[in-house]
């Protein structure tokens, strides 16, 4: 699972980095500068004049990791009403469904309601999600796990990878108290099966070795969860000013008729600074930690209101390293980030270039704590448009300590 995000990742040589940012970056302000506000798309579902909008298109990209991909999306969004147009939230309620299937045998259909302003002081949203990633990365467990590129060769190209099953259903509600703080409270129910690729292996290497029982096992992993969000940012969706405070506790247990039993509580700050008209600061602190039993398909999960994510690794958590590079029961990250907007028309049209430093670390077989010891650390610069309010896509490049990450994103990370 993705979590309403798509990100596309490959580890590159350095000498090859530069060339395509160069050349991302050409592409990408001419179509800034040149291309109409739409975008090519299936066929208008909505009659003119509804409070609807429908935002629907195919999808066909490739990516070395899962080869060609094929799709499409088909979304209904209630914008905002005239009084309410220069709220936070980028719309009052958007459905959709959104679907792939790729030549590697990777495939997701997911559908997902949100309703952030579409009763007044409450917010909701449902996902429903049935995901196969045939190559999704796996380096072992903990902070101290190892790379070598040596041992993927043509005999185990796998060697680094797993075949991750996940469906999963997920539900939230919040409920405005004063100001801009929320209560929230929420469920997540999901089946997951974590397989070795037939070969040689670093999943089928700990299988052997008893690192975890669920390793090759189908899994109920069920949650309920409750929490506060202090949020003042100015736009959810690409915030240029504010705070976002969250403090979520999480408990599964078998009595929830799932097979695991822990608790996940996550603390997060996000602070958004604008420095002068078209420049901001921005930082991110984010801290979990698990007791209990949890098993390593429960170790992917960065807890969030509205739009969890996968970590540590990747476009959503730490972007100089690849996808779930670390995995572990506690997670420690921070994000520093500088945007300076080349093109800035709020609300309307945005080009913004980016410079980051990211640090962080997993915990797993000891306590969690507030350190700097072992802390994975990686920065670099990207690029990212947003159309409207809440059409996004960058892409960034990371030098952490595997070398060189490119990631494609259609988000902001925080």
């Amino acid at each position: 699972m993705r979590f309403a995000f798509s990100a596309r990742q490959k580890q590159l040589p350095a000498s090859r980095v530069s060339a395509l940012v160069r050349s991302f970056t050409i592409c990408a302000l001419l179509l800034a500068t040149t291309a109409p506000t739409g975008v090519a798309q299936l066929p208008h579902l909505m009659p003119p004049g509804s409070s609807w909008i429908d935002v629907n298109y195919p999808k066909v990209f490739w990516t070395p990791r899962e080869g060609l991909t094929g799709g499409a999306y088909l979304g209904f969004i209630r914008q905002l009403s005239y009084e309410h147009a220069d709220e936070a939230m980028p719309y009052s309620a958007a459905v959709s469904i959104d679907g792939q299937l790729a030549t590697s045998g990777s495939r997701q259909l997911t559908i997902e309601g949100r309703f952030p302003a579409f009763v007044n002081g409450w917010r909701f949203s449902l996902a429903l999600e049935t995901a196969r990633r045939a190559r999704e990365n796996y380096f072992g467990i903990g902070n101290s796990s190892s790379y070598d590129e040596s041992l993927v060769t043509k005999a185990q190209p796998r060697y680094y990878q797993l075949k991750a099953t996940r469906s999963f259903a997920r539900g939230e509600v919040q409920r405005q108290l004063v100001g801009g703080l929320r209560a929230l409270a929420g469920f997540h129910a999901e089946h997951w099966r974590l397989a070795p690729h037939s070969g040689p292996s670093v999943l089928a290497n700990d299988a052997a070795l008893g690192v975890d029982p669920t390793i090759d096992v189908g899994t109920d992993d069920v949650a309920v969860r409750a929490g506060l969000v202090y949020d003042t940012r100015d736009d959810e969706v690409a915030a240029n000013r504010g705070v976002l405070i969250q403090a979520i506790h999480a408990i599964a247990g078998a009595g929830l008729a799932g097979d695991l039993s822990y608790t996940r509580t996550t603390a997060s700050i996000a602070r958004y600074q604008p420095v002068g008209e078209n420049l901001l600061l921005a930082g991110r602190f984010v801290a979990q930690g698990m007791g209990g039993t949890p098993r390593l398909g429960s170790y992917y999960l960065m807890e969030a209101s509205d739009h969890p994510y996968f970590g540590l690794g990747g476009s959503m958590s730490h972007r100089a390293l690849t996808d779930n590079r670390y995995l572990g029961s506690g997670k420690l990250l921070v994000n520093l980030d500088a945007r300076y907007h080349v093109i800035n028309l709020p609300r309307t049209a945005r080009v913004t270039i980016l410079g980051f430093l990211d640090l962080g670390r997993v915990f797993q077989g000891e306590s969690f704590k507030l350190t700097t010891t072992a802390l994975k650390v990686g920065g670099g610069g990207g690029l990212f448009l947003q159309v409207a309010r809440a059409g996004i896509v960058g892409m960034t490049v990371g030098i952490g300590p595997g070398g060189a990450v490119m990631d494609f994103g259609t988000r902001w990370t925080y």
